[in-house]
Formats: C-alpha cells, sequence, structure tokens
C-alpha cells in the first residue's frame, strides 16, 4: 500500500539522515525476476536490449543485471532500483509512526504533554510572520512603482521610501530560512497553541512560502524547543543588519509591528514535510 502525496515541503536531508541511523545505511531496492525455469530457447539478449524492454513496457530500470547457469538453466534478472526520496519517507513514516504524537482534535492537556524530540503529525495551516509579508508588500510595490512611473509624475515620498527599504529587502530576500506559524486544525486556541516552523528555503518543494500559506496540509514535525514561563521566541526581526525600513516615530504612527514574537505555549518545531494528500 502507497500513498500519492503532493509535497510542498519536504527536507531531504533529514529523512535520508533518519533513515540511514534506523538502516545503518541507505539500501538499495533490489527485485529478483525469473525469466524462465530451463529455457528452451537460447538466451542472447543483451542488457541493453533488456533494459528496452522494460522500458517499453513503461517500467523505468536504471540498473539490470542478468544471472544464468548454463544455456538451458533457469535465466534471472536481477533489477537495482535507488529509491527516491519520496518513497525513503515513506519508509521513514512506517518506522515512526508508533512513536508519533497524532494531533487531531486536541485540548491544552495533550498540548502541554508535548516532549523535546518528540514527533508530531497534524493537519496545519500557515501563517507567514509580519515583518516577512511586510518585505514582500515593499517589494511588490516598488515593482508596481517601477512600471507606472513612466507616465505619472515622480512620487519623492515613495522613492525614499524604497531607498530607506532597499537594505531591509535585500536582507529579508538573502535569508537561507524563514520561521513560519504553523497552526494545528483542531488548537484549542490557535492564537496562543500553535508551533513555530523553521523552514529552510532550499527544502521548498518547488513551492513558494506564500504556497505554504494557502489552504491546509499534512505536516511531519520533530519538536525541537518547549518554550519556558516568560521566554520570548523570535519568530522574525524586521530590524535586520543594514535595514533602515522606518524610523521610531513613522513605525508609532502606523502601528507596525516589526519584531514577531512567540511566547508560552508555542512550540518550536523542525518540520520533515509539508503535503496534501
Amino acid at each position: 500500500m502507497f500513498n500519492l502525496r503532493d509535497f510542498l515541503y519536504l527536507d531531504k536531508r533529514t529523512v535520508q539522515r533518519y533513515l540511514s541511523n534506523i538502516e545503518e545505511g541507505l539500501v538499495s531496492q533490489v527485485l529478483q525476476t525469473d525469466i524462465a525455469e530451463k529455457p528452451s530457447w537460447e538466451f542472447n539478449a543483451s542488457l541493453g536490449e533488456i533494459q528496452k524492454m522494460f522500458i517499453a513496457a513503461g517500467i523505468p530500470i536504471p540498473n539490470v543485471g542478468v544471472k544464468r547457469a548454463g544455456k538451458s538453466d533457469t535465466v534471472a534478472v536481477q533489477i537495482s532500483k535507488d529509491p527516491t526520496v519520496e518513497s525513503q519517507f515513506d519508509k521513514l513514516f512506517r518506522y515512526l509512526e508508533p512513536a508519533i504524537q497524532y494531533l487531531e482534535g486536541f485540548d491544552a492537556s495533550i498540548w502541554s504533554q508535548l516532549q523535546q524530540g518528540q514527533f508530531v503529525y497534524y493537519t496545519s495551516e500557515v501563517q507567514l510572520p509580519n515583518g516577512y509579508q511586510n518585505a514582500q508588500i515593499l517589494n511588490e510595490g516598488v515593482e508596481l512603482y517601477e512600471i507606472a512611473k513612466g507616465f505619472m509624475e515622480t512620487d519623492h515620498e515613495f522613492e525614499k521610501v524604497i531607498d530607506e527599504s532597499e537594505g531591509y529587502r535585500e536582507e529579508v530576500a538573502s535569508k537561507k530560512y524563514t520561521n513560519v506559524y504553523s497552526k494545528p486544525i483542531g488548537s484549542p486556541n490557535p492564537d496562543k497553541y500553535y508551533f513555530v516552523a523553521k523552514v529552510i528555503h532550499d527544502n521548498l518543494d518547488e513551492s513558494t512560502l506564500e504556497d505554504l500559506s494557502f489552504g491546509s496540509a499534512r505536516t511531519l514535525a520533530r519538536v525541537e524547543h518547549i518554550l519556558e514561563p516568560n521566554e520570548r521566541y523570535t519568530v522574525f526581526d524586521s530590524t535586520l543588519k543594514g535595514a533602515r525600513f522606518m524610523n521610531r516615530e513613522d513605525r508609532r504612527k502606523q502601528k507596525v509591528n516589526l519584531v514577531d514574537v512567540a511566547t508560552k505555549p508555542a512550540v518550536v518545531v523542525r518540520p520533515i514535510a509539508i503535503f496534501k494528500d
């Protein structure tokens, strides 16, 4: 039995590392098929021709070997197939399943029993931090302004914002990861009982951070940190180096909070996979 999953995010390195630790090394899958017992015909097909036969049948075969014991003895074809990271995830999920904490329709008492290092599986909605969204809005505004300024008067105030926010926007774009709010469906209070997930950009599978925030998806993650009382965890800090995005007076007038902070009972996790099925 297999599951079809549309991966939005998959931490391939973590999947392979965990699986390698469990199996003491990654194992390639080997299948062996007897073509015939004591075939009465002469078996002179080359390996290249055998591969063509399988490919013509719609079976992609990267490596094929032939075992035989004489012209009239058993002939077998040995197929060596390297597993995909998706199949490795399925295998890892089966290994971990007995230890996974399924979170559906849970309450505060179940949440309080979560422990560091535990694997959690839940349906989530992703919310991007305010600081990240502010940078994206600024980028969109700059793009529209560049398109429109050819047939409109110069907006000196907006150009000032463009200049002052350049370092901020470049710093956000250069980051290799972004913390996001991963809010489980069934949370007793989504504004308090939620996960902070570190999304590494290279692990986005043909997706963007914005794609993660559309609709709900399944999430498998490992608990990295349980926040202590009075502890403040910075989800996103817009006061980045070299980024004079807005002075204090302007921030006060517009009531913009440039620092996203999580507090207990929020929990910090490392997502292994985010997918739709």
